[in-house]
């Protein structure tokens, strides 16, 4: 089980930060800014495009948490959230600001119903696979020459997940 540490998050939008519970299915969050942070954070692979983003957050059930640099974005299904991407920008890295997202988003998403969280990470990403374990998340699978790093290389996916019930 999550221990919860944090009760609310920040939000991106064009204008200004802005303090919320959550950020509901098509809240105005600026994808511009998503892609810029993600472009810092994922150097070794491609990063996500504006469009990108803004076609995951016109999906039904995505969700982003975020503070200024880092954001954690997720999709609840029923009961199950995916959390689909968790970045933050070099400036904005070891500083606790992608586990106080995971939290904001996971707690929302419980709050909505979801009883589990799964994630794929790169097999490769130490920081990120430290956080993963540090919150209990288990290993349960993983995903063979799932990720196309730069310069042609391949890395496996792991596949985590941790019930909230």
């Amino acid at each position: 089980r999550l221990k919860w540490a944090l009760r609310t998050c920040c939000a991106i939008t064009s204008q200004k930060w802005l303090k919320c519970a959550l950020l509901p299915p098509n809240t105005p969050v600026s994808a511009a800014d998503l892609a810029r942070i993600h472009r810092s954070a994922f150097v070794n692979a491609r990063p996500w495009s504006e469009d990108e983003f803004q076609h995951l957050m016109t999906q039904p059930g995505v969700h982003v948490s975020a503070v200024h640099g880092c954001f954690a974005m997720g999709r609840l299904v029923l009961d199950e959230v995916e959390i689909l991407v968790v970045a933050c920008a070099v400036e904005a890295q070891r500083q606790g600001l992608a586990r106080q997202m995971m939290l904001a988003l996971i707690e929302a998403s419980a709050a909505l119903g979801a009883r589990s969280v799964f994630l794929e990470v790169a097999a490769d990403n130490a920081p990120a696979l430290g956080l993963y374990r540090s919150l209990e998340f288990e290993h349960v699978g993983r995903r063979k020459r799932y990720y196309q790093r730069r310069g042609g290389t391949k890395c496996d996916a792991l596949i985590f997940r941790n019930l909230l019930t």
